[in-house]
């Protein structure tokens, strides 16, 4: 089946920065945060001390993936530069997203640039307590920021996209009523929730509120690290089951295909992660096609 990865992530080198301080590569794929506990954040065949493009698209390759969106997130540190640049020299095989922070002194300035110069209409904003903004930021003043609202406005006046991670429910950064009027605020701006809303297992009721908040016209969502966050494997008892509410509440339409690689393939193989939907009787043909292909294009405008 052709495939769109839509959540992918490459790093010139790791250095991120989020609750547990700065995120340092210790080589072979492993990695240790200010904090103290050691991670291993991507398998030792996808990168030593960082993803490189060429890895990514290798890896695309044996697995079929005909295009990635790459993604950028504050734990592995911001790469706009080493993202536009690979999207520059490898056009038919990735979209790329930009990343900021609100809270730069000099937003504007570098606002114009990756927006100008470096020509990003795509955005994500990695927003959760533990790898993102929320983790070193003042939760309240971070979701109602005028830079978070300028960007967006931005965004909406071209015509282009804006993925959140809100993190898990529970913490600070989960804020689903936000994301809804900003929704309703910018109509002519995509927005991607990633991760489904990052439920963990058995929160089908509280996954299921969330829906309903965020049934929009412009909002989409992607499934990327569903059985991550659930900590399960085969048969993906919950991450199956959050698949088909998400089908029957905001349609297959608004679904997008990701995985969140390469960190997730330390834990899972890319067809054990593809099983999860076309082994479980969920979507028809069509359906699968609209997931893995057509939505990303709808989302990400391309």
């Amino acid at each position: 089946m052709r495939c769109i990865d839509a959540h992918l992530h490459i790093f010139e080198h790791l250095n991120g920065y989020a609750f547990l301080g700065e995120f340092r590569p210790l080589g072979n794929g492993k990695c240790r945060w200010a904090g103290g506990p050691a991670d291993l954040i991507c398998t030792p065949d996808m990168g030593d001390r960082g993803v490189s493009a060429e890895s990514m698209i290798g890896f695309m390759d044996r697995n079929e993936i005909e295009m990635g969106v790459l993604l950028q997130g504050t734990a592995y540190g911001f790469h706009n530069e080493f993202v536009a640049e690979s999207v520059q020299k490898y056009p038919d095989r990735f979209i790329g997203t930009a990343a900021i922070d609100p809270f730069f002194r000099e937003f504007d300035t570098v606002l114009d640039r990756l927006m100008g110069e470096l020509a990003f209409t795509r955005f994500k904003l990695e927003m959760s307590a533990t790898g993102g903004l929320c983790g070193f930021h003042d939760e309240n003043m971070l979701w109602n920021h005028k830079n978070l609202h300028k960007l967006m406005q931005r965004l909406n006046d071209i015509g282009g996209t804006l993925s959140f991670d809100i993190g898990m429910p529970g913490t600070v950064s989960h804020r689903v009523e936000d994301v809804r009027s900003f929704a309703e605020k910018y109509p002519d701006l995509n927005i991607i929730v990633c991760h489904l809303c990052s439920m963990p297992a058995d929160a089908e009721e509280t996954l299921r509120a969330d829906l309903e908040v965020l049934t929009m016209p412009n909002i989409y969502f992607d499934v990327a690290a569903l059985c991550s966050n659930t900590q399960e494997h085969a048969p993906f008892t919950w991450a199956r089951r959050y698949h088909r509410i998400a089908k029957e509440m905001v349609g297959a339409k608004k679904l997008l295909w990701g995985t969140d690689s390469a960190t997730v393939m330390k834990d899972y193989t890319y067809a054990e992660l593809q099983s999860l939907v076309t082994e479980a009787g969920i979507y028809t043909d069509d359906e699968l096609q609209d997931l893995f292909l057509n939505n990303a294009h709808t989302a990400y405008r391309f």
